[in-house]
């Protein structure tokens, strides 16, 4: 028995068919993201049909890049706007519509913002095993993170907590505009000022001294890549940690890599 899963990402669209069970991953195929809608479900469709071939899928998972809403709507795409409001169940419920004949897909579709699969299958398979409270941070095209309490992948209200690149660390008094975590630390900061890791450090501590977590799991293509310095992280975090006790929070690299968000995907039908 497989699982599909997708990663939908501001630069790859990722794919797999993932055994939860055995933790095998039988097949993998990566593209890289369209610009326009039409173009993008396209794309899509045939990254499905392609991981279908041959396999016993009783599963769809996918990660989208927002918020998103509890009816698979995906509210907001900060670095993909032309997905904004997009209702992914919809197009998966049709099966993508004229793009693949409008059949009707009867395998089961869950989704979820893509920070918290990287989360998900960090806490299951990687570095956050044996853990109860996690909080997961991931540093690509933008930031995004998740949250784990008690065990349990934390929602919040509204179905949007752990957007944590959009928490305001700087106002500029010349123009008013104010700079978000994401805009300071992500990746089109890292091409322009180069080196983001002591604001990534700095981001990090402002999440432990919030939330005090038993560990700190950094992801994302920033992390796996090797442009951000985990050394520089931990040194700047520990400056800004208030409490002594938390200053000793285990700051770590996914154990899963580039990987983490598609198996995080595919595992929604592994939670209980």
């Amino acid at each position: 028995m497989y699982f599909i899963g997708i990663d939908i990402g501001g630069t790859k669209i990722k794919g797999v068919v993932f055994d939860a069970k055995n933790k095998l991953i039988k097949k993998e195929i990566t593209f890289k993201t369209s610009k326009n809608k039409k173009d993008f479900l396209k794309q899509l469709g045939k990254i499905i049909s392609e991981l279908e071939k041959g396999n016993n899928v009783k599963g769809i998972g996918v990660g989208l890049p927002g918020v998103v809403g509890y009816l698979g709507v995906l509210v907001k795409a900060q670095n993909l706007p032309f997905l904004n409001n997009w209702n992914a169940r919809d197009f998966f419920s049709a099966r993508g519509g004229s793009a693949l004949g409008g059949k009707k897909y009867k395998i089961p579709v869950k989704f979820d913002n893509d920070s918290r699969c990287f989360l998900r299958a960090e806490a299951k398979l990687g570095a956050g095993c044996g853990y109860k409270n996690i909080v997961g941070l991931t540093i690509g095209t933008g930031i995004g993170g998740g949250i784990i309490i008690d065990g349990k992948m934390y929602q919040g209200k509204t179905n949007s907590a752990g957007e944590f690149g959009h928490t305001i660390f700087q106002e500029e008094k010349r123009n008013g505009k104010e700079k978000s975590f994401e805009e300071l630390g992500g990746k089109k900061a890292f091409f322009k000022f180069g080196d983001r890791s002591k604001i990534v450090g700095t981001g990090v501590a402002n999440l432990i001294n919030t939330i005090d977590p038993d560990i700190v799991i950094l992801g994302g293509g920033g992390i796996n890549n090797g442009s951000l310095k985990m050394d520089v992280i931990k040194r700047v975090a520990k400056k800004y940690i208030m409490s002594p006790l938390a200053k000793k929070t285990p700051i770590v690299k996914g154990k899963l890599g580039d990987k983490a968000q598609v198996i995080g995907a595919a595992l929604l039908f592994n939670e209980k």
